[in-house]
């Protein structure tokens, strides 16, 4: 366990993610709660239970690109590298990502509920709040290499460069 938790370049693996889950974890909590005891109050109304299927493909999709950036994550940290290909070139933060556009949501259609649905909302909101000192950490890391990686990729919404018109309604500011 020591050795994912060892330090490169001033940095560790875990990042901001600590704090992310600690405000994420509450509303989870409160999802599956809402879920058990109250199965009314969560249901999404049985007529729509067509798109069940939808959520195994969301599901698969979102565990095989949590795997992919997981992968790449552990070994180009500790190559001491800036990763930026594969699910990274996609977004800069492709393992919360990929939990709140793809898992949750998978997890809210397959059990035809809407209280997962909020749980992304927090994790997304999370991500937003916290990877801002991350981010101050890689820069000072990786200087330029990182600032024209941040200036072309989006921080967590696929395929919205951080400049593009509109993207400031998925991006908070410093």
């Amino acid at each position: 366990m020591a050795i994912i938790l060892k330090n490169q370049k001033g940095m560790n693996i875990i990042g901001q993610g600590g704090k992310i889950i600690l405000f994420t974890f509450p509303s989870f909590i409160a999802a599956v709660i809402v879920h058990i005891y109250l199965p009314v109050f969560a249901a999404l109304p049985h007529s729509i239970s067509f798109i069940k299927p939808m959520g195994y493909i969301l599901l698969l999709v979102g565990l095989i690109l949590w795997g992919m950036a997981l992968i790449q994550l552990l070994s180009g940290f500790f190559q001491g590298k800036l990763i930026t290909t594969g699910a990274y070139r996609v977004v800069r933060n492709p393992l919360y990502s990929s939990v709140a556009f793809f898992i949750l949501p998978a997890a809210a259609l397959i059990t035809l509920t809407w209280v997962y649905f909020i749980t992304s909302v927090f994790l997304y909101t999370g991500v937003m709040i916290f990877v801002r000192e991350e981010e101050k950490q890689l820069t000072k890391v990786f200087g330029q290499e990182y600032a024209d990686y941040k200036s072309t990729v989006s921080r967590m919404v696929p395929f919205f460069k951080p400049h593009q018109a509109g993207q400031d309604i998925f991006r908070c500011r410093p």
